[in-house]
């Protein structure tokens, strides 16, 4: 796993309590409440789908897939938090009330199927949801410290995180090692028992915030030497040379059709700016209904349907292409998002949504990842996207390879990208 940054270069005191919308903890917006469901491994079921369709009924009917592989269910109204709750738990969605901002667990989309995959880790990404659910202490855990379990195949590599498990073809039996906030700790264990590696950091992170205002071991001074050394051991040095974050195309898994790695099929459409509504979750709960399957939705804000026979293949690819969704390897939506943008955030200076879909039109097919935002938060913006655009009331910033150059509004923005090479 790819150092993202060292502790120390990160560090930045929080003076307010974290304020990350939940299922059941809803965020304010212009467009009414909005709650954000977490999806541990992205991993959602028929049942589930369809149950995040009639939460999004509730509200206006705006469902988005966030950076983290969560959904957003927007515009909901006053008092819709009660049979959101009971939709959500009744799906399963729900195991642990106190937990529900603390399940961010990251996995490729295809974890354990890909070709370069290492070992399967399905059933790792749950025992870790397990483990974090049973342990009270874990509660405490702030909705932005986020878990990575990484395959082997690479896809996830220098994916921001605070903990993250790293399969790996080493030993005579696969293994994963621990790595925190992108440094090695050295340790490693079988994949069976590995989420104890990942609980045990957690916990070893708690206890060295004692009663810092940290969320992440990146705000905590010393961050991850001072958590490896909790547990007892001394991170790894920095390899130069290593694969840096920020240094990916995405989607790593492009749109189109995957061959796993026992023979049937994952694919993999692109609902422009991670935008889907209720009836199209209701096709997509009927399609995974049909298959045997279910959906794995991904930071890069795409749905893969995995373990798809060949003979299902292309009944579900016209399907998905009929439901509006972008099966095109080449499309200019690839690695393209937005916030929510104006007139569903009060925040919001620009319609960055009209924007992203003009840049669409504008991007070859391995551009950099690129994130527009319409205000100074830059809600949905990761750590590691190369190219990120944010507008406000004086006007924006491009950022790209480091570079930041401020722009008059969303037009000159428009006009700077369209000039970049390789764009």
């Amino acid at each position: 796993m790819a150092a993202t940054a060292r502790a120390s270069e990160h560090c930045r005191p929080r003076s307010d309590s974290d304020r990350c919308p939940g299922a059941l903890r809803l965020h304010d917006a212009l467009d009414g409440a909005l709650a954000r469901v977490r999806l541990p491994g992205g991993r959602a079921s028929a049942a589930q789908l369809a149950a995040l369709a009639a939460g999004g009924r509730l509200g206006s009917g705006i469902v988005e897939i966030t950076s983290r592989a969560n959904v957003q269910l927007r515009g909901l109204p006053q008092g819709a938090g009660e049979p959101l709750g009971a939709l959500l738990a009744d799906a399963g969605l729900l195991p642990s009330p106190e937990h529900e901002r603390a399940r961010n667990i990251l996995a490729s989309p295809v974890a354990g199927r890909h070709p370069g995959a290492a070992g399967e880790v399905d059933e790792l990404v749950a025992a870790l949801d397990r483990g974090l659910c049973a342990d009270p202490a874990l509660a405490t855990l702030s909705g932005r410290f986020s878990f990575v379990v990484e395959d082997g195949s690479g896809i996830l590599s220098g994916r921001e995180h605070d903990v993250a498990l790293c399969v790996s073809r080493g030993a005579a039996t696969p293994e994963a090692g621990l790595f925190l906030d992108g440094g090695d700790t050295g340790l490693r264990a079988p994949i069976a028992g590995a989420a104890e590696l990942a609980l045990e950091a957690a916990h070893a992170f708690i206890a060295e915030r004692g009663a810092a205002a940290a969320w992440r071991i990146r705000e905590l001074p010393g961050g991850a030497e001072r958590v490896a050394a909790r547990m007892g051991v001394k991170l790894a040095p920095q390899v130069d040379g290593g694969p840096a974050a920020g240094g990916r195309t995405t989607p790593p898994v492009p749109p189109g059709r995957l061959r796993q790695r026992d023979g049937r099929v994952a694919i993999t459409a692109l609902p422009p700016v991670g935008r889907l509504d209720p009836p199209q979750l209701d096709r997509l709960a009927a399609l995974a209904r049909g298959c045997g399957t279910e959906a794995r939705l991904s930071p890069c804000r795409t749905v893969t349907l995995v373990d798809v026979p060949d003979a299902h293949a292309v009944a579900v690819e016209r399907e998905l292409d009929d439901l509006g969704l972008v099966l095109d390897p080449a499309s200019g939506w690839r690695g393209l998002s937005a916030c929510a943008g104006l007139r569903a955030c009060r925040r919001a200076t620009a319609d960055v949504r009209a924007a992203a879909a003009a840049r669409a039109a504008q991007r070859a097919p391995d551009a950099p990842a690129e994130h527009w935002t319409a205000c100074e938060r830059r809600c949905g913006e990761s750590g590691d996207v190369p190219v990120a655009v944010s507008i406000d009331a004086q006007g924006g910033e491009v950022r790209t390879g480091g570079r930041v150059r401020r722009v008059a509004a969303v037009e000159e923005a428009l006009v700077l990208l369209a000039g970049e090479r390789g764009s």
